[in-house]
């Protein structure tokens, strides 16, 4: 029999002599690998967006940011609608191309849908490469008229008919066009920063608004291509430079207000480091829980070395070398590790549904091609068969045979091997309560933000997110029909809502007769009538807006007229323009977007996410329609029947238009707080199976320890010791690690969530009785899992126990 054979037959009797260890070490590596798998996957995905393209890392993104007071720090990945074509008049070799997002309606016969429709450069196709299906997309979009589509349009509007040369009727914008199929493209991957499902090309004339050639104004993403990355840093260099000579001059952007940069494409997907510390803290969660597995094993092996020692002496009598003996034990270590793999393999596949439902996610297992997890899979079990076999295989071999089977009973590591065991232990528990506090509090904070006074009543409010597509003249005549339902008390319009921002125009705002570099970034939002009551927000100072003063009427006032106007500014705009309170901002004038008189001062509204700090603002009153509205209705009774209501009386007053409506507290979970609670569930199950991974390697080492002390309790029985002394005794031995794990968790802990929490302008405090409660929790999850173990030793009667070996 050749020594792998023989090693595998020694294997599998170790394996079967001793079924509660074997267990144990398979079942919680088999775990800690299938924790480990599923958040790898999620990572791999995560981190992989965009990287499917050919020559993805080419491809940037021009990118703008402001430094303004009271201006949002991050860079964002717009430009105007003009700015590639101003930068072909300077650099007319520079590759780029541009992709613009578009409201559009799609009309068959009488129905009408929406679709994900992009407006591209005609070589948008020549720098993203996707894959074709039928027709070449890099040459169709020449043609004005011309459209490419996924393979889920074609389907969709002509079934199994080729869709090349059929046309589709498109409304964008209020103006409807045909289109002819040139091309179709596969489906497009969840992966892809910038999707869509139809791709016209981009005409001026169609296309181009008021805010196209407006420098400032952030319309569509620009990409460029550079040979390598050092081609884009010099570049980057350019864009200071072209700035000096077409933006400055224009006068609408001051020196040193502005910038442009580049963004790798690639990097897109996590540029918000808010993003990148959530997937990177899961990726950790992932490698921890597997360490923690890997401790269990090598705690587990150690500790069962003693019961292999007669066989390892044998062995060396017998000319074993210790090279050989090494060998063997790394094999069987590799072989549970590979055993465990394929197990954790088995419940991860199994687990999948589960986890994608709690992530949100679409993730799937591929055993072959370039994302195949065979190939991770395999060099996880040769490196944590490795790590965890090692330590084992050294304490294993160096036993010396005369000793051994001289000895009355097995070795069983000594001191070294007792503080080797209790040192894993205080790591993976500590670990586990590090997990718990942050576990804790992440469910604290999501609690918060959704119990959060927000400034407005929550409640009864319901979105109308395709208003804006409605022609200005029926705009009025939807909200008459709304208003005229059972149950509305009011509706309103305004070019924001909670969870949705359409314009986002913002101005430097400051104190009349102050200079302007005083001033703050400010965002101008128009409101319809009844906007403050419809919405909930309390008014702090002055008045809200009344027809009954003209100047608080913007439709009112002429085309270009500069006398002074009205507004209402919400509570930080006050604090940042330098009142001493809301009410000392009464009547006081402001300039910057015009000459403005303050009436009124209402608390702040948390349209955004709590992770966003709330910016100033100041509200304007239009009685006639004005662009990018949301409408909004307050309402009483059950929200999923008011919904149905509502999309009826929509399909009856605006059917040309598809209907999209939903509460505002379903509006603020998918744009804000949805992404952080699926990755908050993804944290929490990993947590909970990290401790439960623990909690196996406690038992089993509990176990041997127990098995081991079984004389010496019944000596302690004889002279005098009780059940509870004895109880005391063995579960007190593993309260002093759990103890010490506290401590060197509590401080991980604390820092790591203090950064966390650092991320929302809207945060709980980090409470003491966090990491109390997950202390209590931990302990008490210790002593039970050893408490079984320890009551039938402590009960056992002494005659037996002392002649038991």
């Amino acid at each position: 029999m050749s020594s792998s054979a023989s090693a595998l037959v020694s294997f599998y009797r170790a394996l079967t002599r001793h079924r509660l260890f074997a267990l144990l070490n398979i079942g919680g590596l088999a775990l800690g690998i299938a924790v480990f798998l599923l958040l790898f996957l999620y990572v791999r995905f995560e981190t992989g967006y965009d990287r499917f393209l050919p020559d993805a890392d080419k491809l940037y993104i021009v990118q703008e940011r402001y430094f303004t007071p009271g201006y949002r720090k991050e860079a964002n990945p717009y430009t105007m609608g003009a700015f590639l074509d101003h930068l072909h008049g300077d650099y007319p070799d520079v590759k780029g191309t541009r992709y613009w997002e578009q409201n559009a309606t799609i009309h068959q016969g009488s129905n009408v849908t929406d679709e994900h429709l992009t407006v591209v450069d005609p070589n948008f196709f020549t720098l993203f490469r996707l894959p074709a299906i039928s027709g070449d997309p890099t040459k169709v979009l020449g043609d004005p008229d011309t459209a490419v589509v996924t393979e889920r349009i074609a389907r969709k509007y002509f079934g199994t008919v080729p869709a090349i040369g059929r046309t589709l009727t498109i409304t964008i914008d209020g103006k409807t066009f045909t289109y002819r199929v040139g091309a179709v493209i596969a489906d497009l991957p969840d992966d892809f920063s910038f999707s869509a499902d139809i791709f016209i090309p981009l005409v001026r004339a169609r296309f181009a608004n008021e805010w196209f050639d407006h420098w400032g104004s952030t319309s569509l993403a620009t990409f460029l291509l550079f040979p390598d990355a050092a081609a884009a840093k010099a570049f980057e260099g350019e864009l200071a430079r072209f700035a000096e000579r077409h933006v400055f001059p224009d006068g609408n952007i001051k020196k040193g207000q502005w910038q442009q940069s580049l963004r790798p494409l690639v990097d897109n997907h996590l540029y918000d480091p808010a993003d990148r510390s959530a997937v990177t803290t899961l990726g950790i969660v992932g490698l921890l829980t597997l360490l923690i597995a890997i401790v269990n094993y090598v705690n587990l092996a150690t500790a069962r070395a003693g019961l292999r020692a007669r066989e390892v002496a044998i062995r060396k009598v017998l000319g074993g070398t210790r090279t050989a003996l090494l060998r063997q034990f790394m094999l069987e270590a590799t072989a549970t590790v590979a055993l465990a793999a394929l197990i954790g393999l088995a419940i991860a596949e199994l687990a999948l549904p589960l986890v994608n439902a709690a992530g949100g996610m679409s993730l799937s297992i591929r055993y072959a091609g370039p994302e195949s997890i065979l190939w991770p899979l395999v060099l996880m079990v040769v490196v944590v068969g490795g790590v965890a076999g090692i330590y084992p295989a050294l304490v294993l071999t160096r036993f010396r045979p005369a000793a051994v089977l001289a000895s009355a009973r097995a070795p069983g590591g000594g001191r070294a091997g007792a503080r080797l065991r209790a040192a894993l232990v205080v790591g993976q528990f500590a670990i586990a309560i590090a997990f718990g506090i942050s576990t804790v509090t992440m469910l604290a904070q999501a609690a918060h933000v959704r119990a959060a006074d927000l400034g407005f009543r929550r409640d009864g409010l319901f979105i109308l997110s395709k208003y804006a597509w409605v022609d200005e003249d029926q705009q009025p005549g939807v909200l008459r029909a709304y208003a005229a339902l059972p149950g509305v008390t009011a509706v309103t319009s305004a070019q924001n809502a909670p969870g949705d921002q359409m314009m986002t125009n913002t101005s430097n705002i400051y104190r009349a007769g102050l200079d302007e570099s005083r001033g703050r970034s400010t965002m101008d939002v128009v409101v319809g009538d009844a906007y403050f009551p419809t919405v909930g927000a309390r008014l702090i100072a002055g008045r809200l807006f009344d027809t009954a003063h003209p100047a608080d009427d913007t439709a009112l006032r002429q085309k270009g007229s500069k006398a002074p106007y009205n507004v209402v500014i919400n509570r930080t705009a006050a604090a940042n323009l330098g009142f001493a309170s809301p009410a000392a901002a009464i009547g006081q004038s402001l300039a910057g977007n015009g000459t403005m008189t303050i009436i009124g001062v209402v608390d702040d509204l948390r349209f955004r996410g709590p992770r966003e700090p709330v910016a100033s603002v100041e509200y304007r009153y239009s009685s006639k329609p004005f662009g990018s509205p949301y409408g909004m209705v307050r309402y009483t009774g059950d929200p999923a029947a008011f919904r149905d209501i509502a999309e009826a009386t929509w399909k009856r007053v605006a059917p040309a238009v598809p209907f999209a409506g939903r509460t505002v507290e379903e509006n603020l979970y998918q744009r804000y707080y949805k992404t952080d609670k699926q990755r908050a569930n993804l944290f929490t199950i990993g947590a909970v199976l990290a401790v439960l991974i623990g909690c196996i390697g406690l038992y089993g080492l509990a176990a041997f320890d127990t098995a081991r002390r079984i004389k010496e309790i019944g000596i302690r029985k004889t002279l005098g010791a009780s059940t509870q002394d004895v109880l005391r005794l063995l579960i007190g031995q593993f309260m002093r690690p759990v103890v010490l794990a506290n401590i060197v968790a509590w401080p991980i802990a604390f820092v790591a969530m203090r950064r966390w929490l650092g991320g929302f302008d809207d945060r709980i405090a980090l409470s003491p009785l966090f990491f109390v409660s997950v202390a209590l929790v931990a302990a008490g999850i210790a002593a039970a899992t050893v408490f079984a173990q320890a009551w039938r030793v402590a009960r056992a009667e002494p005659a037996r126990a002392l002649r038991y070996e």
